[in-house]
């Protein structure tokens, strides 16, 4: 494994995991308040490993070929940004952090 990549990665991990304030159309809930600094490390650790499973996920599904150029890693890039976002809200959704927006136990269909 190249050291860049790893490094690409990892750093797509740890950035692609906080709250989506980038959303902008409508704008969703607030975080709890206030979120614990043991949480946020937690939750920015897991998101590092899910950014280089994720990265290395999408690197054995599809190969890169050649040499590496913008054009080849790129890519990779959107394999560990879905791999972070996956496993950070697995552990939120595990944990009680964030909670579905499903039907309520006494809401009807």
């Amino acid at each position: 494994m190249n050291p860049i990549l790893l490094g690409l990665w990892g750093l797509v991990g740890w950035c692609g995991t906080p709250y989506p304030g980038w959303w902008r159309f409508p704008s969703p809930p607030p975080p709890p308040d206030p979120f614990r600094s043991i949480n946020v490390a937690i939750i920015k650790t897991i998101g590092t490993i899910g950014g280089l499973v994720g990265g290395a996920v999408y690197t054995q599904v599809f190969p890169i070929e050649g040499t590496l150029n913008s054009l080849n890693v790129a890519p990779t890039a959107i394999g560990a940004l879905v791999g972070s976002i996956f496993l950070s809200e697995l552990y939120l959704l595990s944990t009680g952090l964030r909670q579905t927006q499903g039907l309520k136990e006494n809401q009807k269909v």
